[in-house]
């Protein structure tokens, strides 16, 4: 899960800075939000059109 670091922190395995994202695993992730000390990143869907032809006569 991307999370964004709100404030700085640390615990056995990591240590992280305010204004850091970093990709972690998800009980990680959700403790860090739950106690403030991160938000999560979410990624909007894109689609995947295809690119039409331009019809212009030229």
């Amino acid at each position: 899960m991307n999370i964004k670091i709100l404030t700085s922190c640390s615990g056995l395995d990591f240590s992280y800075a305010e204004g850091e994202t970093v990709d972690v695993k998800a009980d990680i992730a959700k403790d860090l939000i739950n106690a403030g000390y991160a938000e999560e990143i979410k990624t909007a869907v894109r689609s995947k059109k295809k690119a039409e032809p331009d019809n212009a006569d030229t």
